[in-house]
């Protein structure tokens, strides 16, 4: 009868027919005997190696504009391309995959927003399937401008313009009436200007902008009448006889502005400016009031009342009565007496004179 057996049986039986044979050979060959049934057994144990990941360095964003970018990056080993992208650390948004396999990667991000941060991660897989990715990284696209010019200049020449919208601002036009809002963000904005003593056509503007600077956002001023306002009174003044006082008066409204100083309630001729210079005053003038009145084709304002004190010329001392000779006996006392006129206070030092002998 003839048995079977398994080719495991026979590995067994080989390695055990080579142990007897073993003995009868010559002592160098044995290890030569026993490296091959050791073969049969770490053949049966074989892993396959771990993958590896695709190491990313010098990640970039450059030539960037108002709505693209290129992204460039470096790999280890010949690797495909694909950046993740959008407005918030989630990304959003995918680049096509470019299936060339290079070490040297760029890829462009187009379709972007003005005026905006994008955060990226790039990832790269070689032909083994390896991967890797790098993220944390952002770049900015280059803003847009909105601008346009009020006239006439006269009206526009510092007029105040306010922007609304996907992002607020205001800025100052310029003496020709030129303005510009810089930096912006793709979106929709409301334009409006103003200046006082105008109004404008139109009144606002709407205006949409994508990713290319929008100019001619125009607008014409018309000039508009406000009444006079002081916004600076006449102060009250004091001087001394013989001195001028100087009254001024600080207001607005739509020029021209026309000036008439009053005294008492009086009009002063030809007092027709902001400020009034008196002529030398005299102590008749102390307690006269002044007001000026303001006026255009609007309407017209009146100042508060300033004071005038007028305080009389110092006057220099004059003797009006000498003092007389006086007699008087040994041990007795004398008084010599004198009346003099003069502005208040007078100082007096009387003085003794030795006769000679």
């Amino acid at each position: 009868m003839r048995a079977k057996i398994s080719q495991g049986t026979t590995r067994l039986f080989v390695c055990a027919r080579a142990l007897q044979l073993s003995s009868l050979l010559l002592l160098g060959l044995v290890p030569m005997v026993l490296g091959g049934c050791a073969g049969f057994v770490s053949g049966a144990n074989t892993t396959t190696p771990p993958p590896t990941t695709v190491n990313i360095t010098n990640v970039q964003a450059i030539s960037t504009t108002t709505s693209s970018t290129q992204i460039v990056w470096t790999t280890d080993v010949a690797s495909n391309s694909v950046v993740n992208y959008g407005t918030t650390i989630s990304y959003g948004s995918t680049t096509p995959v470019d299936p060339t396999m290079v070490t040297s990667h760029q890829v462009i991000v187009s379709s972007l927003s003005a005026g905006t941060t994008y955060y990226f991660q790039v990832q790269s897989t070689d032909s083994k399937n390896n991967n890797g990715k790098s993220g944390g990284h952002k770049f900015g696209t280059v803003g847009i401008s909105i601008s346009g010019t009020i006239t006439p200049s006269k009206g526009g020449g510092g007029a105040t313009m306010t922007l609304s919208g996907t992002t607020s601002a205001t800025t100052t036009a310029n003496g020709s009436g030129a303005y510009s809002f810089a930096g912006l963000p793709s979106g929709s904005y409301g334009v409006a200007p103003s200046n006082q003593g105008y109004t404008f056509t139109p009144a606002n503007q709407n205006v949409t902008v994508g990713t290319a600077d929008l100019t001619g956002v125009n607008f014409t001023a018309t000039g508009t009448m406000v009444a006079p306002a002081i916004t600076s009174q006449p102060a009250s003044q004091t001087v001394t006889a013989g001195q001028a006082a100087t009254f001024a008066v600080v207001a607005s409204g739509t020029a021209p502005l026309s000036y008439q100083w009053q005294k008492n309630g009086a009009n002063i001729e030809g007092a027709t400016s902001s400020s009034y210079t008196t002529s030398a005053t005299t102590t008749s003038d102390s307690g006269s009031t002044f007001v000026v009145v303001v006026s255009n084709s609007a309407g017209t304002a009146t100042s508060n009342a300033a004071t005038l004190t007028v305080n009389p010329a110092p006057v220099l001392p004059a003797i009006t009565t000498q003092p007389s000779n006086q007699t008087v006996t040994a041990g007795q006392t004398a008084t010599f007496t004198v009346v003099a006129s003069g502005t208040a206070p007078l100082s007096y030092k009387c003085q003794k004179k030795s006769r000679p002998r």
